[in-house]
């Protein structure tokens, strides 16, 4: 599966994609709203085999890519959308290196994910999530035309340098109907 806006391919993972997990997940910055906190060399290790190995598990669960520009071929994020298939539900996520922050990448990403699982996947509703401080996150959500549904209360367990923590989450999401209505095909 590879799937391509005018700027950007997002392609499976690849064994020798642990530079862009690196550069990602060691960005203090970037994992500020990430529960997991920065990997270690050998955790990046351990999920790149992960998520290479996803793709060949049936039915798939994960689809976790990596974002190239086409520019120049420079990796510069990742994209995953994830099933659940009892309640025909995909959640969507991204990263993007933060010199990429900005560009309108993430709606661009957002956007076409949506098409895939709308449109290819036929599923009947996607949901993302973020943090409440991460405005830049749940502002492409509503530029792409999800709503927010929740806001839960401590409901994330944070593992951080400075010990573990709780913080409140996001949900937002659309219906395929919404998606067909706001993003009428020609």
């Amino acid at each position: 599966m590879m799937i391509e806006t005018q700027r950007l391919t997002m392609r499976p993972f690849a064994l020798d994609d642990e530079d862009i997990i690196a550069a990602l997940y060691g960005d203090p910055e970037i994992m500020t709203y990430m529960p997991c906190g920065r990997l270690t060399d050998e955790e990046i290790r351990d999920h790149v085999r992960q998520v290479v190995s996803d793709w060949d598990v049936r039915p798939q669960v994960n689809y976790e890519m990596a974002v190239i520009a086409k520019s120049d071929s420079r990796k510069i994020g990742r994209a995953r959308i994830h099933m659940d298939y009892e309640n025909d539900t995909a959640m969507l996520g991204w990263l993007l290196v933060r010199p990429e922050w900005g560009k309108g990448y993430a709606t661009e990403i957002t956007k076409l994910l949506l098409e895939y699982c709308f449109d290819v996947m036929q599923v009947h509703r996607v949901c993302a999530l973020c943090h409440p401080n991460n405005i830049g996150s749940w502002k492409v959500m509503e530029k792409c035309g999800f709503r927010r549904e929740a806001h839960y209360v401590q409901k994330v367990k944070y593992v951080g340098d400075a010990g573990t923590h709780w913080e409140d989450e996001l949900e937002y999401a659309m219906l395929n109907e919404e998606f067909q209505r706001m993003w009428p095909r020609v």
